[in-house]
């Protein structure tokens, strides 16, 4: 963005979509050099013959904890709430 403010392009000012075709100049080079970074990064992995998630382990394993069941009980309360609120109270819906 500095080197095309340095070019002269006025990208703070103007109106919302002004701005935004002035950013165009500075976006299209961003997403040519991001996928030509994930192409090579594809072809690396291919080449070393990388076989993701076959083997693989968790460096933190995930277990289920108290604050884990406390919400699934405070969602299971609010479903039964809404479902009898429904049967109940049918002139709300």
């Amino acid at each position: 963005m500095s080197a095309q403010k340095s070019r002269g392009a006025n990208l703070d000012t103007g109106k919302f979509t002004e701005r935004i075709k002035a950013l165009v100049p500075v976006l299209v080079p961003l997403f040519i050099s991001s996928f030509r970074r994930a192409d090579e990064l594809a072809l690396a992995m291919e080449c070393r013959c990388y076989q993701g998630g076959e083997g693989r382990t968790r460096l933190k394993q995930l277990r289920l904890g108290t604050n884990d069941l406390a919400a699934v009980l405070v969602f299971a309360l609010m479903f039964a709430a809404v479902l009898l609120s429904a049967r109940f109270l049918p002139a709300l819906f």
